[in-house]
């Protein structure tokens, strides 16, 4: 080894740095291994190491046991698995996504999982993420993928919340946000597919994103425009309730879309399968 990492380095200084050494043990070392040979392997004369004859013949065989030691030794160390980027918007995250990676995490095809939270749907699809969850209304080109759920959307208020709204609409708030997206559904596009109803005219307040509105919509302080299949649990559990018999449906949904790999992604179809299914 010592000889190997001399002649590869081109110098015994530099074999001791790689080796974690000093000068003077690759020196030792190698000379431990010239007297048992009882030849010369360099020219210690030259200001860079040259090979002896005898050196030049031990080269090739040296190097080529070690690098077969060196892949058998690959072959049986368990492989590390890769780590798997999925990216979502804050929403996604937070109401979907972080429960299901948790039971991924406990399951036996784990493997090292890196969340990318981005609202801005441009950040999503993009070549460092593996996988990506989006609101679209189809699997975008150059992805492969499924839809995970439908959209539908529907004004969501605490028990609380919702009563208080029946008994006096104008004491409560329509919680809204800034979208980043043109395509996200707002109060201003619900009313005008909404034509009627008790919601029309009420005031605003503007909340820093959707999950806020939720937050805020939990705690009876106003009412939330809610993507009823991102809040399955909350509307199941009755901590939220539903200000309409029907959901609106939008035509489009959050999909689960990943980069079509010709080589084999194991951690990334493990995840997708325990996203599927979910």
């Amino acid at each position: 080894m010592f000889f190997e990492a001399a002649l590869r380095a081109g110098s015994f200084s530099a074999a001791a740095s790689e080796l974690y050494v000093s000068q003077a043990a690759v020196s030792k070392r190698v000379k431990q291994l010239e007297t048992w040979l009882d030849a010369d392997l360099f020219e210690r004369g030259a200001r860079s190491l040259a090979l002896t004859e005898a050196g030049a013949q031990l080269a090739d065989p040296v190097s080529m046991a070690l690098d077969y030691l060196q892949g058998a030794l690959h072959q049986v160390r368990s492989p590390t698995s890769s780590t798997v980027r999925i990216a979502a918007n804050s929403a996604v995250a937070v109401f979907w996504l972080f429960k299901r990676l948790r039971s991924f995490a406990l399951s036996p095809a784990s493997c090292p999982v890196e969340t990318i939270i981005k609202d801005d749907p441009r950040e999503l699809l993009t070549d460092a993420n593996d996988i990506a969850i989006i609101y679209a209304d189809k699997v975008p080109q150059g992805w492969v993928g499924q839809m995970l759920m439908e959209e539908k959307l529907a004004p969501v208020a605490s028990p609380e919340g919702a009563k208080r709204f029946l008994d006096d609409a104008e004491s409560m708030s329509l919680l809204d946000y800034h979208r980043h997206a043109p395509d996200w559904i707002n109060w201003e596009i619900w009313a005008q597919r909404e034509k009627q109803g008790a919601l029309h005219g009420v005031h605003k307040t503007m909340c820093q994103n959707y999950s806020h509105s939720i937050g805020r919509a939990l705690e009876g302080k106003g009412v939330a425009l809610a993507s009823c299949s991102l809040l399955e649990d909350e509307l199941a559990s009755g901590q939220l309730v539903m200000l309409v018999d029907v959901p609106m449906r939008t035509g489009k949904g959050y999909f689960l879309v990943w980069r079509d790999q010709k080589e084999d992604q194991t951690e990334v179809s493990d995840l997708v399968s325990h996203l599927s299914e979910s």
